[in-house]
């Protein structure tokens, strides 16, 4: 993401009320992404639709919509990151004109996959066959749209990924309405659908002018499953580790059937969607200011020894990379630190006005530290790739994932009091052996660097 990072940057540059607002805006949009603007139009349906869908229908929508992203992002993850090396090496490579190609692979093969997963399992849903239908219509493009985040992070024009999610969350919740009052729980999804399918045809249409193409599409990222295997892994682990702790408390005996195998835990999942819609100003510093910072101290670094410049320019330049590294944690734990504290300090006042119940109330201290935690760990994580540590980030989200499972788990027999301690506690291990693993390898830079370089006669 540094590329459309360095783009969002300039507007701060104009330094005026006007811009730097307008910035916030854009990097907000571009930060949080399909998340922040569908809990956006959740939010909003679930306060104008009560007129005509009963309690259960509207709990049966939301936890649609939740399945629907959740193993979305699972089973898209197992090639997200492996995606997002190869383009990466494309733009590196200033092959711009294989972009295009390999898009419309990725969206071709995504949407066959997301098809096959899903096709069988809306046969276990009690509802009517259009809705299924279109749950399987919704879940495969927001698979799609998934993989086209990745794509819409190389786009020069970082203006319209704003005004496509604008125009899909209004376009979803007036069709939501509209068709909803007209057809009932059924016409609620289609309207709903229809918005992301506009949503993913705009940021389709972007991407194909922009990298304009007369290429047919090729498969050749497919060879970085033999390349980087690990970014598979590491795709899965984190992602699953990201959901397995809301599943375990969905399917307890905690949770509540909606339908079929459509479980759901309100206490929980209200707490923790919430607290990851305050992290949104941390991403968004991230992308702006974080990454391309640090990029540009990254890129001096390896520039110094390709052109075999002396030792001790070489690590003066590796010391001003760990200065940006620490000014890096240290400015998003003061942007993500005050957002926390302030959402805890009027945590009464928030639980009062989204009447968050008691129980409600317990999991949403944790689950705003939690997301605290969760976003300097996959800061971290961003890191560690720069520096190309695959075997360390596999452990890394490996015991994100496990700690995750063991902990909440736990908590769940210990009782509702410590309900939200296992996903802090495992955030925080992750979080910490992550930082030791990057600690230790940046100690050893120079060696690891040298050691590394292939061998001539």
């Amino acid at each position: 993401m540094a590329g459309i990072g360095f783009r969002l940057r300039k507007i701060f540059e104009y330094d005026t009320y006007i811009d730097n607002i307008r910035g916030i805006i854009y990097s907000s949009s571009v930060a949080g992404g399909p998340i922040f603007f569908s809990i956006l139009c959740l939010s909003l349906l679930g306060v104008f639709s009560s007129a005509f869908i009963s309690s259960h229908e509207m709990k049966t929508f939301l936890v649609t919509i939740v399945y629907v992203y959740a193993f979305a992002l699972i089973s898209t993850s197992v090639t997200q990151l492996l995606i997002t090396r190869y383009l990466s090496d494309l733009i590196y490579a200033n092959e711009l004109h294989r972009i295009l190609p390999t898009f419309t692979s990725v969206l071709i093969i995504t949407a066959l996959c997301q098809l096959i997963i899903g096709f069988p399992i809306m046969f276990f849903l009690e509802l009517d066959i259009i809705y299924r239908l279109t749950a399987l219509m919704l879940f495969i493009t927001v698979g799609c749209i998934w993989q086209l985040m990745v794509f819409s992070s190389a786009l020069k024009n970082y203006k319209i990924i704003l005004f496509a999610f604008m125009f899909s969350l209004v376009m979803s919740f007036l069709l939501a309405i509209v068709l909803g009052e007209k057809s009932g729980l059924t016409g609620l999804l289609h309207g709903y659908t229809i918005g992301h399918i506009a949503l993913l045809f705009i940021l389709l249409s972007r991407i194909f002018i922009e990298f304009e193409s007369s290429a047919n599409p090729e498969l050749n990222f497919a060879h970085y499953f033999k390349k980087v295997p690990h970014l598979v892994f590491i795709g899965i682990f984190y992602n699953s580790g990201i959901w397995v702790d809301k599943m375990i408390f969905w399917f307890s005996s905690q949770g509540e059937q909606i339908n079929s195998f459509l479980f759901s835990y309100a206490h929980y999942d209200g707490a923790t969607f919430f607290a990851y819609l305050t992290v949104i100003p941390a991403y968004a510093y991230f992308l702006v200011q974080v990454e391309t910072e640090f990029y540009g101290f990254f890129r001096a670094y390896f520039q110094t020894i390709l052109k075999k410049e002396p030792l001790k320019i070489v690590i003066q330049q590796k010391q001003r990379m760990a200065t940006s590294l620490t000014e890096s944690f240290l400015g998003l734990i003061k942007i993500q630190g005050t957002t926390t504290l302030l959402c805890l300090f009027y945590s009464d006042e928030i639980i009062s006005a989204l009447k968050i119940p008691v129980l409600g109330a317990l999991i949403l201290e944790k689950a705003l530290i939690a997301t605290f935690l969760q976003m300097l760990l996959l800061t971290l994580i961003i890191f560690m790739m720069y520096f190309d540590l695959k075997n360390q980030l596999v452990k890394v989200t490996a015991v994100f994932l496990t700690s995750n499972t063991i902990l909440t788990y736990l908590t769940l027999k210990l009782g509702y009091v410590y309900y939200g301690y296992g996903y802090l506690v495992a955030c925080l291990i992750s979080f910490l052996l992550g930082y030791f693993l990057l600690n230790k390898h940046f100690r050893e830079l120079e060696y690891h660097t040298f050691v590394s370089q292939p061998l001539k006669d």
